[in-house]
């Protein structure tokens, strides 16, 4: 009987690791297909972020463009504005000497008149008691 019994088990034992090491094969082949789906993923997400990143430096670049026109645009209006603001203290202080020669001539226009009426009452004054004096009758 031992010899019957060892007779099966071997083979028994062979077949067993032969179905384990078939079941082996098996799985790794699937570890294998799903391992090389995922790296195709994977290649495929790594194309799509290198695209989304070339779109992005394109992008950054035509901004970075607009951004220095921009920054050209706004240093030549700040001369621009600059400029026109020394113009216009300028012009002010123009406006101001011009309105402190007008005060200056006022006044001195108005001393003129009232220097002028003055003179203009001393002389009727002087004309006045010529006519209005009464004549003194020479003495008899």
């Amino acid at each position: 009987m031992a010899n019957t019994l060892s007779s099966w088990l071997v083979p028994v034992l062979l077949i067993v690791g032969c179905v384990a090491l078939a079941m082996n094969i098996l799985n790794a082949k699937k570890v294998n297909r799903s391992l090389v789906e995922n790296v195709e993923k994977a290649q495929a997400d790594l194309m799509v972020a290198m695209d989304t990143s070339q779109d992005c430096t394109k992008q950054l670049e035509g901004k970075s463009g607009d951004m220095t026109a921009k920054d050209q645009q706004l240093a030549s209006l700040t001369a621009n504005v600059n400029t026109l603001m020394d113009e216009k203290n300028q012009i002010q202080e123009q406006v101001n000497q011009l309105q402190q020669q007008i005060d200056q001539a006022n006044s001195e226009k108005d001393a003129v008149v009232a220097e002028n009426d003055k003179l203009t009452n001393e002389l009727e004054a002087a004309k006045a008691p010529k006519k209005e004096a009464p004549k003194e009758e020479p003495p008899k």
